[in-house]
């Protein structure tokens, strides 16, 4: 039980974390098509909103940014081993071997992609000025407790 709330929790904090990643430094599906001011950007430069980035900064986010979208598995992929899941799950008989392989293979996966976020973002840190990072670091930690505070005023 423990194995599987440590996946479940890696998974849903890559899953967070990736699907935020693409606009995190301000580019999302709007900017591919030329948007530069969408939704996505918008929210993905509010994290450095107030640090003051230099444009050199902002294009090493972008190029970081677009290095890392490249490490990310194809959607296709990822539907396909879903469906090689379900269709291990609507067998007749359960195929345990089969399915402790194709999770394996999944876990092999979601950690690589867990390496790859934090190397990201360890990346994207490099690229601000210790003044910037506290900045940043404060930001979160503020995000981080209000986050506490309504999960704790919602039981």
């Amino acid at each position: 039980m423990k194995k599987f709330n440590l996946m479940a929790a890696i998974l849903s904090s890559v899953l967070m974390v990736s699907a935020a990643m693409p606009s995190f430094a301000g580019e999302g599906a709007g900017d591919r098509e030329g948007h530069k001011h969408g939704m996505h950007h918008q929210h993905g430069m509010k994290m450095f909103k107030g640090l003051d980035l230099t444009d050199a900064q902002k294009a090493q986010i972008e190029q970081l940014t677009a290095a890392h979208r490249q490490t990310m598995p194809d959607k296709a992929v990822v539907a396909e081993s879903r469906e090689e899941l379900r269709t291990l799950l609507q067998a007749p008989t359960f195929d345990e071997a089969g399915v402790r392989v194709l999770l394996e293979k999944q876990q092999a996966k979601r950690l690589e992609m867990e390496v790859a976020q934090l190397k990201f973002q360890h990346q994207l840190r490099a690229v601000l000025t210790p003044e910037q990072q506290a900045k940043l670091d404060e930001r979160k930690a503020k995000m981080r407790h209000k986050i506490r505070e309504k999960a704790a005023s919602s039981e």
